[in-house]
Parts: structure tokens; C-alpha cells; sequence
């Protein structure tokens, strides 16, 4: 049996141990070497790692979520509609289609601040979930919503979109409860124009966040491209447009940061030509992203005759355009960097 006495001299030399541990480690500490003289300061070094580190982890300025990717179809993917985020904040929505709303809450994306609606036409699946997105933030909100809406203007079919927003949120709209249900709401809805000789021009400006705007041609239904600038860093939205307007994209996306461009068709002969005369084949997409001279591309808005030829759509855009291509999906998230 051990005694009392070996107990304690144990116990002593154990403490002696843990306490010169301590020490030893406290002076190969950045502060410790600091103050060792004779010794190598490394400090600087440490300090730049841990900096680094910081940085990596800092904030975009700017980042481009996919509420969206699919197009009319039920396919599992949700209609198209994307929100900006300005150094870390929902801030600007391009289109609400169906799944919209689904997704910022999938996301858990605070709307707090979410005051920018661009819509780029108004087909059902590029805006049928507006009234649910503003239902949840006025619901969320403590303060009055001031909401800046733009869209085109009206043509054949198609209401303007200060006249859709009327019929939707305005005394005898079909949700006019809405403007009061959780804290009052101004919706500004301007009409941009609709033809393709109109210059571009900018739409918004609020401190260092610009929008810039340009017609573009859809069949019978009025279209816009939007470009969303933060500093130094953009994203340009085509939106759903024919091959007659890509001269305005091109000089609207010139050496945009990100192009999100709809590859909603393949190349002449595998599509009809009436879908030419709705959408952009592949190898015109790729041509405009090298003539924008973009940084990034991103194709979106994606059939299922897209979803199953990838490596063809892709092949056809590489026949012009050298830089980074991705296919969207909901709940994707985008970082632009420099």
C-alpha cells in the first residue's frame, strides 16, 4: 500500500509538471516570443495567418441566391426569381415565380431590408409568388414598407406593371388587404420602356447600389435586362429574351462580374422555331457572354430538355465563350468575388 507521505511527493511532482507545461506553453505564445529577448519574433507571421483567415471569412459585398431556376413547367424545380444580397442582406428581388417563397424560408433569408422588386416580364412564372413575398415581409416588420417595383410597360396582352401591381395590392384589387395586414405598405411601381432602340439607363441609385436597366424583346410579352451594381461589382439579369436584342444586353453586361442568362431551348434544328422567337439557343448565349466580355456565367431558367443535354448546351456556349459557366439550382448561392 502507498503511504501518505509518497501520496503527497506524487502529487507535488505532478503539480511541478502541469506548471512548468503551462509556462512552456505561454512562452511560445506570438505575445510570449514577443518579450523573449535573443529570440526570433514570428509574431508578424502569426498575426498575418490569423489575418488572413479574417479575411477569408469576411462578408461578399455582394451574392446572388437562386430562389428559382426552372422555368413554367412542373418539374421539380421552382420558377425563376433570384435575390441580391448587399454585404450580407436580401436587398434586391429579380422575379418571384412560384417557389419563391418557399425558398427564402428554406433559406431562412431575413426581409427585413428587402425593398427592390425587378421584374423582367410579366408571365406567371416570374411573378405569381409577389403577393406571398410581401405578405412575408410586412408580416415580419415593424417598421412602414416603402417597396420600389419596376417592370416594363404594357403591350398586346400584358398589363403595364404599375397597372398589374394596381390590380393586385389597390382598393378593389384582388389582395388589397394586403397593404394594411401586417404594417402599411407604399408600393412605387414604375413602367420602364418596351423598345429595343430605348437606351439604357440607370433606374436607381442609393449610395454606393446602382440599377441599371435596357429593353429587351420576348414574343408578344414586354421584357427588361437589369443590371445591379455594388462598388465595383455587378450582376446582370437577361431575363427571358430572343436573339433581337442581344446587342442591348451585350453593351448592359459589359464586363459584368456574373451574366444569368435563361438557357431555356437547344440550338437550331433540335428546337422549334417558335421557341426562337421567345428565347436565346445556346451558342448566341455564349456569343454575347465573350462579347460583354462577362466574368461568370450562369444559366438558369432550365427545361427538362436542358436538364437532360447539359454537356451539349455547355459544349455550344465553349464554341465562344472561354470563362466559367454553372447550371443553376434552387437555393444556390454565389459569392462575387474579384
Amino acid at each position: 500500500m502507498v503511504g501518505v507521505r509518497t501520496l503527497r511527493v506524487l502529487a507535488s511532482l505532478s503539480f511541478a509538471l502541469l506548471a512548468a507545461s503551462v509556462i512552456s506553453a505561454g512562452l511560445n505564445t506570438p505575445e510570449a516570443v514577443d518579450q523573449q529577448p535573443g529570440t526570433k519574433n514570428q509574431t508578424g507571421t502569426k498575426r498575418a495567418a490569423v489575418a488572413n483567415r479574417t479575411v477569408a471569412h469576411e462578408q461578399p459585398a455582394m451574392e446572388l441566391v437562386v430562389l428559382g431556376s426552372g422555368g413554367p413547367r412542373a418539374d421539380g424545380r421552382g420558377e425563376t426569381s433570384y435575390m441580391v444580397l448587399i454585404a450580407g442582406v436580401p436587398r434586391v428581388l429579380v422575379d418571384a415565380g412560384s417557389g419563391a417563397f418557399v425558398e427564402i424560408g428554406k433559406l431562412n433569408l431575413d426581409l427585413d431590408k428587402m425593398d427592390v422588386v425587378l421584374l423582367t416580364h410579366l408571365h406567371i412564372d416570374h411573378s405569381a409568388d409577389l403577393p406571398s413575398v410581401f405578405n412575408a415581409r410586412s408580416l415580419s416588420a415593424d417598421d412602414p414598407i416603402t417597396y420600389h417595383v419596376f417592370g416594363p410597360d404594357g403591350g398586346g396582352e400584358f398589363p403595364s406593371t404599375t397597372k398589374f401591381l394596381n390590380l393586385i395590392f389597390n382598393r378593389a384589387g384582388i389582395y388589397q388587404y394586403q397593404r394594411g395586414f401586417g404594417v402599411e405598405e407604399t408600393i412605387d411601381g414604375k413602367d420602364l420602356p418596351n423598345a429595343l432602340n430605348t437606351p439604357e439607363r440607370e433606374i436607381f441609385a442609393e449610395g454606393d447600389l446602382h440599377i441599371r436597366e435596357v429593353a429587351t424583346h420576348h414574343g408578344d410579352c414586354p421584357s427588361v435586362a437589369y443590371r445591379v451594381a455594388f462598388k465595383d461589382q455587378s450582376i446582370t439579369f437577361a431575363g427571358d429574351m430572343d436573339a433581337s436584342a442581344l446587342s442591348n444586353l451585350e453593351k448592359l453586361a459589359k464586363d459584368t462580374d456574373l451574366l444569368v442568362v435563361h438557357a431555356a431551348i437547344l440550338d437550331p434544328p433540335d428546337t422549334p422555331a417558335i421557341l426562337l422567337t421567345l428565347h436565346t439557343p445556346p451558342k448566341q448565349l455564349g456569343e454575347a457572354a465573350k462579347a460583354a466580355n462577362a466574368k461568370h456565367v450562369l444559366l438558369s431558367h432550365i427545361p427538362p430538355v436542358v436538364e437532360n443535354h447539359q454537356a451539349e448546351v455547355l459544349r455550344s456556349i465553349r464554341a465562344s465563350y472561354a470563362g466559367p459557366v454553372d447550371f443553376a439550382h434552387d437555393g444556390q448561392k454565389i459569392a462575387i468575388v474579384k
